[in-house]
């Protein structure tokens, strides 16, 4: 069946099944486990919530046991060294990526910069290229029953502890993702 429904800018329309769900979102975490993300690990995603790759790298995380973290203010050199981020991934037209460039100096713990789509900045790893040389993906065999299951920062980080695998109730973004995979309806990306 169709796990996601996907609009472009341009107003094309992709719909991914749940296997190619399951395919992607194994590559991009053998990439993000390569790459050194893991369980507990802090990622900080911004920007993403309109490109395809949203989906994949939320599932990914979820598979990873790692901890998507969502700053809804913006200030990435302040919360990501609060917060200890191992990883920032942004879609590579957000306005988040000169400001981190501008201040990779102050970062405390920032390891990786990944970049979703074309083109992809300058010193950032690319997504796609890196999931394009992986392999198949085996879960990690010590994966926490609970953990922190994703963190939103607006004016104090909320932390979402959750029992493996991921769920979640509320009315957001993410929410709504989560809860689409869960009981297997569709989940459209809109712009």
């Amino acid at each position: 069946g169709i796990a996601i429904r996907w609009q472009s800018p341009d107003g094309r329309l992709l719909e991914v099944s749940n296997a190619d769900l399951h395919h992607h979102s194994d590559v991009t975490a053998y990439y993000l486990r390569r790459m050194g993300v893991g369980i507990g690990s802090r990622v900080f995603m911004y920007d993403m919530e309109t490109v395809f790759e949203y989906a994949t790298v939320l599932t990914a995380l979820n598979k990873l046991c790692a901890t998507p973290v969502f700053d809804l203010r913006k200030q990435p050199v302040e919360r990501c060294n609060e917060l200890q981020a191992y990883a920032v991934v942004c879609n590579c037209l957000s306005d988040i990526i000169p400001i981190i460039d501008a201040d990779i100096d102050k970062f405390t713990t920032l390891e990786i910069k990944i970049s979703v789509g074309y083109p992809y900045p300058q010193n950032w790893f690319d997504l796609h290229t890196g999931t394009r040389l992986a392999r198949p993906f085996r879960p990690a065999d010590n994966l926490p029953k609970n953990y922190t299951s994703f963190i939103v920062y607006d004016k104090q980080p909320i932390l979402y502890d959750e029992t493996y695998p991921i769920g979640a109730t509320g009315n957001t973004v993410l929410d709504r993702f989560l809860g689409a995979i869960r009981h297997g309806s569709v989940f459209e990306i809109r712009q």
